[in-house]
């Protein structure tokens, strides 16, 4: 995969729950039971103009630590779960979309993170790599789409499944 398929965005929005970390603190804090958020993809919906007129666009945002970027397993990552992420919860009916459009057109900056979906790295009692999913989906999206609710648990299980593979 080439470089220029991914936008490096050195800011965010939504901050993410990723803490920079040193290798060391990293391994004392695995050792002790600690969760890292080790990628979080974010479904941001904005308003923008398009040959004149408004129109709603989705767009994937990925987080991680910055020195996790440029690597390949990364990448691989942050487009096996982009796509899980649009492949389920993003897989909304033309209703949706018009209302989505129209709350997030309301909003000051038109712009609204819909979803989020992080993969959290802990060590088990066994010493092995445990990789869990977590999600956030805006109310707002919850509010004119309550199918999201079971797309969501769809892309959880899907995501875990991801992380595992790779993993091993």
């Amino acid at each position: 995969m080439s470089e220029d398929l991914f936008e490096k965005v050195t800011a965010t929005k939504y901050q993410p729950d990723i803490i920079e970390r040193t290798e060391e603190e990293a391994r004392r804090g695995m050792l002790e039971g600690e969760a890292f958020m080790v990628l979080e993809i974010q479904v941001i919906g904005m308003v923008e103009k398009d040959q004149g007129k408004d129109s709603l666009i989705i767009d994937f945002l990925a987080a991680c630590n910055q020195k996790a970027l440029t690597s390949r397993w990364m990448e691989e990552e942050i487009r096996s779960l982009t796509d899980v992420c649009e492949g389920t919860v993003m897989g909304i009916t033309p209703r949706v979309r018009s209302g989505l459009f129209l709350r997030i057109r309301k909003h000051v900056d038109q712009e609204l993170c819909l979803y989020r979906l992080s993969a959290w790295l802990s060590m088990g009692d066994d010493g092995s790599q445990r990789w869990s999913i977590r999600d956030q989906i805006d109310p707002v999206f919850v509010l004119l789409d309550m199918s999201v609710v079971g797309r969501a648990t769809e892309a959880r299980r899907l995501a875990g499944n991801v992380m595992e593979q790779t993993a091993s």
